[in-house]
């Protein structure tokens, strides 16, 4: 049945369902996050420095080791920054879901409200054949 909302609430469904794929899209981007600083945890771990040899070799060791440590370092900033994100996300999703529950809300009001007007109109029109109908068998 065609509402004077329809548009609106379809409109408004989509804002929800664009916010949630964004959501989707950024707890996809944490986990994949968290996954790579397993991954250097992981390798950071793996590491054993050298117990004898000169001291470029251990040098380098701490270079590598220094270069994991700031790169997960980057990927936790990065899942910060994601994590802010979200909650500003979190928050407009909050605001759109209840807009569209809003014109889902008035949708079905009006609906009923076009319901009531029909089955109104078709008891007097039910009414009046029953008038026409009791005329008609009085006459005869």
């Amino acid at each position: 049945m065609k509402t004077k909302f329809d548009s609106i609430v379809k409109i408004k469904k989509n804002d929800v369902e664009r916010i949630e794929k964004n959501i989707q899209k950024i707890n996809s981007s944490i986990n994949m996050l968290q996954n790579r600083i397993k991954e250097l945890n992981l390798k950071l771990f793996s590491f054993s420095f050298p117990k004898n040899g000169n001291f470029s070799e251990f040098n380098q060791y701490k270079i590598m080791q220094n270069t994991l440590i700031d790169e997960i370092n980057n990927f936790k900033n990065q899942i910060a920054i994601l994590e802010n994100r979200k909650k500003e996300i979190l928050e407009e999703y909050k605001k759109a879901h209840i807009e569209y529950e809003k014109m889902k809300y008035l949708q079905s009001e009006e609906i009923k409200k076009i319901l009531k007007k029909q089955k109104q109109k078709e008891q007097i029109d039910m009414d009046e054949i029953a008038i026409l109908l009791r005329r008609n068998n009085e006459s005869k």
